[in-house]
């Protein structure tokens, strides 16, 4: 198995502080834990368009940041873009422009696809717009059954054929599925805050 890379997961809706992210990068620290950057779920940028943008910029203080806001078109990825974000998480079902040139015409930051397993179980998703021109992908397993069904685990072969495994990050907060996935090869994984004490200085 891979060594396997650990992104924290940070949900903007439990942040009461911004100074909880500074405490959270000096426990790190003080542990000797090399984390780098951080997943910044945002739930009401996902739910209701209303990300928290200053939060999003905190972070950016003390980590490379890739958000998950719900972006709907190239004006809410810009929003994201200003506030540092390294990587832009695409949701397929909430974004409204036919492709993704519009960013691509203002900025060279990378776009990431979510692509949940269970939804695209019957979907042709390579041979989309969005998945051409995207960059990487986040693969949402928090739902997906364990052990991992044979169509799943097909379709997943399928994207790494296409993409580099170093561009796919596995989104498997509850590590439900971790022994399977790293048979995968793949080497990023999304994890709750909880769970990053246990790995030590990894």
């Amino acid at each position: 198995m891979n060594h396997m890379n650990f992104i924290p997961l940070l949900k903007t809706e439990e942040i009461r502080k911004q100074k909880q992210i500074a405490d959270f990068f000096t426990m790190l620290s003080d542990r000797n834990q090399k984390i780098s950057s951080v997943y910044l779920l945002d739930k009401n940028g996902v739910e209701k368009n209303q990300p928290a943008l200053s939060t999003h910029q905190y972070a950016q203080r003390w980590f490379n940041t890739i958000v998950d806001a719900g972006c709907q078109d190239v004006g809410d990825v810009v929003d994201i873009l200003l506030t540092g974000a390294q990587i832009v998480v695409i949701r397929p079902n909430l974004w409204r422009e036919k492709d993704l040139l519009s960013v691509r015409d203002i900025s060279e930051s990378e776009l990431y696809l979510w692509y949940d397993p269970q939804e695209n179980l019957k979907v042709d998703f390579l041979s989309t717009t969005l998945s051409n021109q995207a960059d990487g992908l986040i693969i949402y397993f928090d739902h997906v059954r364990s052990p991992i069904f044979f169509d799943i685990r097909e379709n997943i072969n399928k994207l790494i054929s296409v993409y580099s495994k170093e561009k796919i990050i596995l989104f498997d907060s509850f590590k439900i599925h971790q022994k399977e996935l790293g048979d995968f090869g793949l080497s990023s994984t999304i994890t709750n805050m909880n769970d990053l004490q246990e790995y030590g200085d990894k």
